[in-house]
């Protein structure tokens, strides 16, 4: 008995995190912010992908930050999905290689974090979201801080799920 629920535990706790780590694949879209400004991203869970952003900051002027696509960089350093307290997905990722400068590694270094949340189709309708947020480099002791928060104006974000279907065998099938 005590062997079969151990048994039992493992499957449940595998399956579970089976789960938790297929739910999300990738984030991605292209719009306006909250605040109108134009955005596109693409990012994964493997931590590659792309995010550009051309805000206009108070005192900084317009930036066109690019993050990602570095030689010998990873795109994006943290990738998590989770599901908002109403039950909608949401997908949280940031990056410490992120410049606004002629080319990728050079210019001005940010850190950019950003909340996505996708309520469905289409994403303007069902009040799609995003929250940017923008510190430069390194974004821990940077006392400035840039926000873009709320509804998106235009576009879509897309939470797309894994493709790959996982089948998770309990041993009791014949």
């Amino acid at each position: 008995m005590r062997k079969a629920t151990i048994a039992v535990l493992a499957v449940s706790a595998l399956t579970i995190f089976m789960m938790g780590s297929a739910l999300a694949d990738q984030t991605n879209g292209t719009g306006k912010t909250h605040l109108g400004f134009t955005v596109g991203y693409n990012a994964k869970a493997d931590l590659s992908g792309h995010f550009e952003y051309q805000p206009t900051i108070p005192n900084y002027g317009s930036p066109d930050i690019k993050c990602g696509q570095t030689d010998g960089l990873p795109d994006y350093t943290r990738y998590t999905q989770t599901f908002t307290n109403d039950g909608f997905p949401k997908s949280i990722f940031n990056s410490t290689y992120c410049w606004d400068g002629p080319g990728q590694g050079e210019g001005t270094r940010y850190y950019v974090h950003v909340e996505a949340v996708d309520r469905g189709e289409p994403g303007v309708a069902s009040g799609d979201s995003l929250c940017i947020t923008v510190k430069l480099f390194p974004g821990r002791t940077s006392p400035w801080t840039f926000k873009d928060c709320g509804t998106i104006t235009d576009g879509n974000v897309q939470i797309h799920p894994d493709t790959q279907e996982t089948i998770v065998d309990d041993g009791t099938a014949p």
